[in-house]
């Protein structure tokens, strides 16, 4: 009995030492996306024996508002537009032949790429998902060489979140982001991102270089290239799913 008293003492200044995983997390919200923002990327997707494939598309987000993206190549997916609202995820393309958007899963794959609907359509974690912060660890990196980060595990709280939990690693001091797993509702382990070439966009340091590895499909990654990014204002009629159909 004494034992355990003595366990649970020894524990509880260690827990107070770990920060608030949702304060971290609402940081990882703020270094990665403004609150407003365009901005330009290109999607590679690598699959072992077949070509690259290779998408650019405009990505613009106003919080509270939504997320909208159109394709600008390549040729046959030109003009595809998507709008993520009020966590619905909707798709429109003009080539289907048909004349309503279309409804996706956040889960499911984004134009065949390693990223999912909802990787490259939310910009925010904190409205789907509770954290807390498991420890620390010292992670290698081929930009920052050995660092150390906190490890964070954000678990869904929301039915429309794509995953079951995404365990990140944020490096200490300024809380770069610069490791995510991604785990399906499940608990199986099926995404892992890496994030590098931090450079200043919108007036702050961000990650412009996201690699994500499928461990669904073996031989497949896709790296987003954030070409360009600007924080300016947006009008609200861009986010109307009636702009879908435009």
């Amino acid at each position: 009995m004494r034992a355990v008293v003595l366990l649970l003492c020894l524990a509880s200044p260690l827990a107070a030492e770990l920060p608030d995983g949702n304060k971290i997390l609402q940081q990882v919200d703020a270094i990665r996306f403004p609150d407003t923002f365009s901005m330009r990327v290109t999607l590679t997707t690598a699959t072992v024996g077949e070509a690259d494939k290779v998408m650019t598309m405009d990505n613009s987000h106003k919080k509270g508002f939504g997320t909208f993206l159109e394709i600008l190549a390549p040729a046959r997916s030109k003009g595809t537009k998507m709008l993520t609202q009020e966590g619905s995820l909707w798709m429109y393309n003009p080539k289907s032949g048909s004349t309503k958007p279309l409804r996706l899963a956040p889960k499911d794959s984004f134009q065949g790429s390693s990223f999912s609907n909802s990787d490259v359509s939310k910009t925010s974690f904190t409205e789907e998902y509770s954290a807390v912060t498991e420890g620390e660890e010292t992670l290698e990196t081929t930009e920052f060489g050995s660092v150390k980060a906190w490890r964070i595990r954000a678990d869904a709280n929301s039915p429309e979140a794509a995953y079951g939990k995404i365990v990140q690693w944020v490096r200490q001091g300024d809380l770069l982001p610069l490791k995510f797993d991604y785990y399906a509702k499940s608990g199986l382990l099926f995404r892992q991102m890496v994030l590098s070439e931090y450079k200043v966009l919108a007036g702050r340091l961000r990650a412009t270089h996201l690699e994500m590895t499928s461990l669904e499909k073996k031989g497949t990654k896709t790296v987003l290239h954030i070409d360009s990014m600007d924080e300016k204002p947006l009008s609200d009629s861009l986010f109307n799913l009636t702009n879908l159909t435009k």
